[in-house]
């Protein structure tokens, strides 16, 4: 169900960072005074952190991605180190570490369903088409969002995205995909530096397809201090999908509070949106409480309609010992939606074998109506890293027709999915999911695996395939169901190779995927964007320094 609806969810990117926290102990308890430092390795970007009298730590407002190195320091004890640590955009990633036994436990404390694709963060859908994701730094898909921060579409769903940051060395590349049919075919560039110092930091990267045309992103980020920082983006991905937006964030009180205002002006194919927010956060022990307000002006695509919405925010995440975590949030929509959310991640052994994920929202969209959705969820840990994930999805809607009229439509879905998946670890990435629904994908399946082979320091061989297939009500039939599937796989060879102390790598790629030119509704076109029906064959190269 997911799957299906990545392009019709607008990129509302009103949430753009990431915090990370968690829990020091030894032997004997929690530990009081120990020294946490997080440094974002593309960066060199640092965040630190000291753990109170029970043992807490947290860091908010991180850039989201990675990879991220931790270092846990305390008298009397060797550091201890994290690495290849990724961050998730909107998400609090918990790191609890006993500085004793030299052992960690990480976890993602959402209890949302999220699909998350960027580089590092394993359980994303792979392949994509080469150049689909190269001007993004990160996307999450949630289908279910508990937090108040988040806007919803009307199945009660969010998209974030990310546009890469600036790296404190310089870093840039050129690629070139051509093939079957003879329009498809791209080319881009991307650079990445720092500019005078590491505390000015520049990204731009643009991408010509001879079916979409010219697109891009850029970024700047500034470093005033250890406190204060200032991150501008923009771009244009599609026709109906471009932003420009700017964020300040600030440290306060040793970095327990912290404030993040932000503005940004977003369109997509449905409307034309200028959202202005102010975030203030606050770690006491281990909450951390978060209040806001949100200003939003949409203007409606085809319509002689706007409206204007003033969102504010309360919430509280809770972390109830090491095992359970509970976050609790209200949010007003004047005028017309009041939209409470509770939900609760509970680790029942706390070694995130064996996990239990719960909640229930509501979703108010201006002159569109409210959704209200529920979720139950049990993650399984499995021999060989494999997790076997069950979830469950009810929701009902109360739907304005064409934004304007004002009778209500009310409608009741559900979802029911089943997923077995093996992150993009130890070089072999495995996922199988079923979900049946009632709505207009009845049902989804999703199969993908993917192989990496490393020779030594320079060479490596990466061979990926994955099938999505789904039924759907046929508008022409109602009364029947056609099935709509595809099937793609992708090869990539990396040959690696050091000039003085810099690094160079040439990707060569081959791609190919086949959906019937039959189907009139392709649910996996949502997911490799701007393909053709029928067969695709694409081959290239890449080069980076």
């Amino acid at each position: 169900m997911l799957i299906a609806m990545f392009l019709a969810l607008p990129a509302m990117a009103q949430v753009s960072t990431s915090s990370l926290g968690g829990r020091v102990s030894d032997g004997d308890g929690p530990l009081e005074g120990v020294t946490v430092v997080a440094i974002h390795q593309p960066t060199n970007s640092q965040y630190y952190a000291t753990t109170d009298t029970r043992g807490w730590w947290q860091m908010l407002d991180l850039l989201p991605g990675g990879p991220y190195t931790l270092r846990i320091h305390y008298f009397g004890y060797d550091p201890l180190t994290v690495r290849e640590l990724y961050l998730y955009i909107g998400q609090n990633t918990v790191v609890d570490a006993d500085l004793e036994a030299r052992t960690t436990r990480t976890v993602v404390d959402d209890a949302a369903t999220s699909l998350r694709i960027g580089e590092g963060l394993g359980g994303g859908v792979v392949p994509v088409a080469p150049g689909t994701y190269d001007l993004v730094g990160q996307r999450v898909y949630t289908e279910v969002p508990f937090d108040v921060r988040q806007d919803a579409d009307l199945y009660g769903a969010t998209r974030l995205q990310v546009t890469p940051a600036g790296t404190s060395r310089f870093h840039g590349s050129l690629y070139g995909y051509y093939g079957l049919p003879s329009s498809r075919g791209l080319f881009g560039a991307t650079v990445s530096t720092p500019i005078a110092s590491e505390d000015f930091l520049l990204y731009g990267g643009l991408q010509y397809d001879l079916q979409g045309g010219l697109t891009g992103t850029g970024r700047f980020d500034a470093r005033f201090n250890e406190a204060n920082r200032l991150d501008i983006s923009g771009g244009r991905l599609s026709s109906d999908d471009y932003w420009a937006m700017a964020g300040l964030s600030s440290a306060f009180l040793e970095g327990r509070a912290s404030n993040r205002a932000q503005a940004g002006w977003y369109g997509d194919a449905a409307s034309r949106s200028l959202i202005v927010s102010d975030n203030f956060s606050y770690v006491a022990g281990a909450q951390r409480l978060m209040a806001g307000v949100q200003l939003s002006h949409s203007a409606f695509t085809g319509l002689d309609s706007a409206a204007t919405q003033v969102n504010v925010y309360l919430q509280d995440a809770i972390r109830l010992g090491r095992r359970v975590t509970l976050l609790a949030g209200l949010r007003f929509d004047f005028p017309f939606t009041f939209s409470p959310r509770l939900s609760v991640h509970y680790d029942i052994l706390g070694t995130g074998k064996l996990v239990l994920r719960a909640g229930t929202a509501i979703y108010g969209r201006h002159g569109e109506g409210s959704v209200w959705k529920n979720l139950a969820a049990v993650d399984i840990g499995l021999p060989a890293a494999f997790k076997l994930s069950l979830e469950g999805v009810y929701g009902q809607s109360w739907r304005r027709l064409f934004y304007i009229s004002t009778h209500n439509v009310l409608d009741s879905h559900y979802a029911l999915t089943a997923r077995l998946e093996r992150p993009l670890a130890n070089r072999l990435w495995a996922v199988a999911s079923y979900t049946r629904s009632d709505g207009s994908c009845t049902d989804n399946v999703i199969g993908g695996i993917s192989y990496k082979a490393v020779y030594g320091r320079r060479f490596a061989t990466m061979l990926s395939a994955l099938y999505v297939g789904g039924s759907y009500i046929d508008d022409d039939s109602p009364a029947s169901l056609s099935w709509s599937n595809s099937v793609e796989a992708r090869l990539t060879q990396d040959f690696g190779w050091t000039i003085g102390n810099r690094d160079h790598t040439l990707q060569l790629t081959a791609y190919a995927r086949y959906a019937p030119a039959s189907v009139t509704s392709d649910l996996t076109s949502s997911v490799t964007p701007g393909l053709t029906r029928g067969l695709t064959i694409l081959a290239g190269l890449r080069y980076t320094l």
